[in-house]
């Protein structure tokens, strides 16, 4: 009976079991039974369209770009726990993201990284600076990646999916990559002077002359204060090329200048300045900058000419571009001036092609998506700024090409973070001039598509390492220039600084000719002056606006005569003056016809007059001969011959016995009238 009984709890106990059984199997098969995760896509890309909420544009080297991983739920069920997404580049790690959130079946998630690829290659496009131009280098620098995905089980980390793709990684040229450099920093009594001349736009598709084998000549009127030896401290022109074809590759150029005095210089580039758009679309065409040092040819104010040619206009030379084109060439020059207050100045130069996709994301530029952020160019004008002793700060900034701006794309200014404004660019398609501040900034044709700006920077100016920014948000510019003048507190409290006779000729004081001798005096002083020529106080010749001048006298007579030439500036009236005596003696074999009567001159014609101790130099035989002057008025004089002793008169002889004889007697007759008085006592 209790066998029995136990084979019947037995039974109802295993009936029991496999009820428990058949109900908790689906749970625990659900439990064990892991997600069916798939990665579906692996997307790199540059730059998220918030409009569209998409991805747009490559990755590019040295800009922050994206991977965009999507991850599905593929099976039946819906996840239940946590998982991890790993993201690795050529088996190197950019990041990992824990996802927690669950998904549906059919459902998909998308993990973003970013994906930084800061000074992994340079530049591809290096060059060979020439006389002619630049010979330019390109190397493919571009980098294929593989980018490998994985979904991570959170536990043990068993690997759930994965996934990989291939994305080749390029330059992009279009950022903002190359600063403008500092080429010269300095103290000067002065300004600068910025000018493009007549200058228009030149195009090879065109035809235009200075793109081809035929010379493009530019005027330029340039008025330079205290022009003179010594008063240009810096001069240089620039060009400013675009579309060189083919692909990487520069132009080879003739460049001419022509100086007022009608000198002719062939220029020979110092150096160049290219950047290229990267290997991106199809073309990649070159545009830069070529630089010249002019300043041993830009010594005084007038017109001068710049002509520019193509030298490989048939494609004879495959080191060079055949085909480009060009803005006007500019000349800048940094002047001295001692009637200027004193001033610290920078020059930056360069060449940096900017392209940002601009504003408008259903038309953007094709510059791979690029944001204003990622186009602004920089340039620093380093050192330490004393900020209480600046009475005024000014700031020139150039942009070939910029100043253009369309519907949504524009250009900005920013100096030390601040924004100065937006599309502040003048001259692209009108002539313009600005001065302010000691910087004179002139475009001279409407045709000219070049940007300048000059505008006062004192209020945002900063105790060391001053920089300016000029940003493209679509304008398509290449920044070439940027200048900044400071003027000090006590600059214009300073003392004008008379003019200095540096040197004349002859170096003697006394200078000795006979009558009708060709007797030439000149100087040379350190300011534009009027030169007044005095003989014995008579003005015989101006010369207006020089430096150096010349008198010359064919028509003495003897004498002694007083040549002085005062040198006065006529901005400050202060002036100098150097003085000879000039003994001009008569031909031996003349036969000398008297005068009766003479009217000497007065004798304090004859004295030389006395130079200010701050205006003698010491005595310099000049470097150059000086050029003879055209006198704004030469009268013929003949000088009056100094004065003819006149002889002392002489006694006639004669009476000297007979007074005598009268004052012995007188003499005897005193003697005996006190002898009688002398009795009668």
């Amino acid at each position: 009976m209790e066998i029995k009984k136990m084979r019947t709890v037995v039974f109802f106990g295993c009936l029991l079991l496999l009820f428990c059984l058949s109900t908790l199997a689906p749970a625990l098969a659900e439990e064990v039974r892991q997600p069916d995760l798939a990665i579906t896509a692996v997307t790199p890309f540059h730059f998220w369209s918030e409009k569209y909420d998409l991805p747009a544009g490559d990755p590019w080297f040295n800009l922050t770009n994206y991977v965009k991983v999507t991850v599905a739920n593929n099976g039946e069920n819906k996840t239940n726990r946590s998982f991890v997404v790993t993201l690795c580049a050529n088996d190197d790690e950019i990041g990992s993201e824990r996802v927690e959130e669950l998904l549906n079946p059919e459902e998909s998630t998308d993990v973003r990284f970013e994906w930084v690829l800061k000074g992994e290659e340079e530049d591809p496009l290096s060059w060979t600076d020439t006389a002619e131009g630049a010979i330019c280098t390109y190397t493919d620098t571009s980098v294929e990646y593989t980018l490998k995905a994985k979904v991570v089980a959170d536990e043990d980390g068993e690997v759930l999916a994965e996934n990989e793709t291939k994305q080749k990684v390029v330059w992009n040229g279009y950022s903002a990559d190359e600063p403008l450099e500092n080429l010269v920093h300095g103290e000067v009594e002065g300004g600068i002077i910025y000018s493009t001349g007549d200058g228009e736009y030149r195009s090879y598709e065109d035809g235009d002359s200075g793109t081809d084998d035929t010379y493009y000549d530019i005027n330029y009127d340039l008025e330079i204060p205290g022009t003179g030896t010594g008063s240009t401290k810096l001069a240089r022109l620039y060009i400013y090329y675009t579309w060189a074809k083919p692909s990487y590759k520069a132009p080879k150029m003739s460049v001419r200048l022509e100086t007022p005095s009608g000198n002719s210089y062939d220029l020979k580039m110092e150096r160049s300045y290219n950047d290229i758009k990267g290997d991106l679309g199809g073309d990649r065409y070159a545009w830069g900058t070529y630089a010249y040092d002019i300043k041993e040819y830009v010594k005084e104010s007038g017109k001068y000419r710049v002509s520019v040619k193509n030298l490989n206009y048939e494609g004879s030379d495959s080191e060079f571009a055949d085909k480009y084109s060009f803005a006007p060439p500019a000349i800048l020059v940094v002047y001295e001036d001692t009637a200027a207050p004193k001033r610290e100045y920078w020059i930056n130069e360069g060449a940096d092609l900017l392209m940002s996709k601009g504003g408008d994301e259903e038309s953007p530029r094709p510059c791979g998506f690029l944001s204003l952020e990622e186009c602004k160019n920089t340039a620093t004008f380093l050192g330490d700024v004393d900020l209480s002793e600046v009475k005024e700060a000014v700031l020139g900034v150039v942009s070939a090409w910029g100043g253009n701006p369309v519907d949504v794309w524009h250009s900005y200014l920013y100096f030390n973070d601040e924004e100065l404004g937006m599309d502040v660019y003048d001259g692209y398609s009108g002539s313009c001039s600005k001065e302010m501040g000691g910087v004179l900034m002139h475009v001279g044709s409407d045709y000219a598509q070049l940007g300048i700006e000059l505008t006062d920077v004192k209020d945002d100016l900063e105790s060391e390492n001053n920089e300016v920014i000029q940003g493209d948000d679509g304008d398509n510019m290449m920044p070439t220039n940027a200048f900044l003048l400071i003027t000090c507190e006590n600059g214009d409290d300073n003392e004008p600084t008379p003019p200095n006779i540096t040197a004349w000729n002859p170096i003697e004081s006394v200078v000795n000719s006979t009558e009708d001798e060709l007797r030439t005096f000149d100087i040379s002083v350190n300011q534009t002056v009027e030169i007044s020529w005095q003989l014995n106080g008579t003005q015989v010749q101006t010369n207006e606006s020089v430096t150096e001048a010349t008198y010359t006298n064919t028509s003495a007579v003897a004498g002694i005569w007083n040549v002085s030439a005062v040198a006065t500036n006529t901005e400050t009236g202060l002036s100098a003056r150097h003085t000879w005596l000039w003994n001009v003696t008569p031909v031996l074999n003349a036969t000398p016809t008297p005068t009766p009567n003479p009217s000497p001159t007065p004798a304090a014609n004859l004295t030389p007059t006395s130079t200010p101790s701050s205006a003698t130099p010491t005595p310099l035989t000049p470097s150059l001969t000086p050029p003879t002057p055209t006198p704004t008025s030469v009268p013929k004089v003949t000088p009056t011959p100094a004065l003819t002793p006149t002889p002392t008169t002489t006694p006639v002889p004669g009476f000297e016995l007979p007074i005598t004889l009268c004052g012995v007697l007188l003499a005897a007759a005193v003697v005996r009238v006190r002898q009688a008085r002398k009795k009668k006592k």
